[in-house]
């Protein structure tokens, strides 16, 4: 037997020098210590993919050279092979101890002394805390291997369908999937004002369309447009985000005609009952006033003439600048009395006569001078006793009882 002996070492050690691309030899595989585990049973009988021939201190090397994940942990200090100091010096034999077939698991695991948190890249908090081991990691295999995008086990829970991509934490948290953080949207390109921020995301983004989404007022505000399209796409021109129907339009700006007194309390619709385009609202007042004309158009559109944008009641025309300035009992009388037609189509009249001549008791006797006995401030003569004639003037208000005075 002494001599078997040394022919066998001398076969081996002759077969060393051949290098490692040789395949294993049938006296290697009689040495073998046992069967390989399930994950390295490929190659039960490629002894040198695992092992170099009386080399044992190269056999962590040999396991990273497969391994390339743990050697990309242990280098850069990650995950559980690069955090814990001995996983990441000590050689792999020391944890995952070989040819002990499919009774001896290779990867020796302990669920109740790992810590996720010190042991892992990846912390479990809030609700994935509680969570069970297998819900993350089916089948208890190759953990380093368990996917860390929030899709890969809630793609079942994602009601986008995959529409916002796999950056879930960018709106959910792990204490609550149904939570949501809140989206600034200040950092797009439609910062969000007035009642817009208390507006549920799905009443812009309809059908959860997140991308390419119109930021035209009228895309959202069709329905809400009185105007049904003649003024345009420029809502904001005219409407505010605080509330729709708030109007911030400064009609100043328009030169034709900007408001002044009781204009600037009238309401939009009162001037432009239809559409502000293509219908304008007419710049003359008798476009909107011709109800109130009691003068039937007799004294021609230009009503600004005698009435101010004050109140229309109030007439403002100057009967000092005519050549029959107002005195007297002439102040207090109506303007339809003396003109009881347009003033345009009829002139009346500079002399007394012409609106009294019915007063005329004297038949014209006297002449059409009535000035010579008569005033402005009474039409009775003083220190003659008044003519018993049931007269009263159709266009004057009635006379003071009393004399005229000086």
């Amino acid at each position: 037997m002494h001599w078997f002996a040394r022919l066998l070492l001398a076969l081996a050690l002759l077969l060393a020098g051949a290098g490692s691309l040789r395949a294993e030899t049938a006296i290697e595989r009689l040495v073998s210590p046992g069967p390989l585990s399930p994950a390295h049973a490929r190659f039960e009988t490629r002894c040198n993919t695992c092992h170099r021939s009386f080399a044992r201190a190269a056999q962590p090397q040999q396991c990273l050279t497969c391994h390339t994940g743990i050697k990309r942990d242990r280098a850069i200090g990650t995950r559980f092979h690069g955090l814990r100091a001995d996983a990441r010096t000590q050689p792999c034999r020391d944890c995952h101890v070989e040819h002990q077939g499919t009774a001896h698991p290779l990867v020796q695991f302990d669920q109740q002394t790992f810590r996720h948190d010190t042991q892992s890249a990846y912390r479990l908090t809030g609700a994935h805390a509680r969570t069970r081991c297998a819900a993350c990691h089916p089948g208890m295999v190759r953990f380093r291997e368990t996917p860390q995008a929030c899709v890969a086990c809630h793609v079942r829970a994602d009601l986008h369908r995959g529409r916002l991509g796999p950056q879930c934490q960018s709106c959910h948290t792990t204490a609550r999937w149904k939570d949501v953080l809140p989206f600034d949207h200040d950092r797009t390109r439609y910062p969000l004002t007035g009642a817009h921020r208390t507006t549920a995301c799905l009443g812009c983004h309809l059908g959860e369309q997140w991308h390419g989404v119109s930021t035209a007022c009228v895309s959202c505000h069709a329905h809400k447009d009185v105007h049904r399209g003649a003024d345009g796409p420029k809502c904001a021109d005219c409407h505010l985000t605080t509330v729709w129907r708030t109007i911030r339009f400064d009609h100043d700006t328009v030169r034709a005609f900007p408001l002044v007194g009781a204009h600037k309390a009238v309401a939009c619709i009162g001037c432009h009952a239809e559409t502000m385009r293509p219908a304008k609202a007419p710049v003359a007042c008798v476009g909107c006033h011709v109800r109130d004309d009691i003068h039937r158009n007799a004294d021609g559109p230009k009503c600004e003439t005698c009435h101010s944008q004050t109140t229309w009641k109030v007439a403002r025309f100057d009967h000092g600048k005519t050549s029959f300035p107002l005195v007297g009992l002439h102040t207090r009388v109506t303007c339809v009395a003396c003109h009881p037609q347009s003033v345009d189509t009829v002139k009346v009249g500079g002399r007394c006569i012409d609106c009294h001549k019915k007063d005329d008791v004297h038949h014209e006797a006297l002449g059409p001078l009535c000035e010579r006995c008569h005033k402005a401030t009474g039409f009775r003569i003083p220190g003659v006793e008044p003519i018993k004639t049931p007269w009263r003037s159709r266009m004057l208000h009635d006379f003071p009882r009393s004399g005229l005075r000086d």
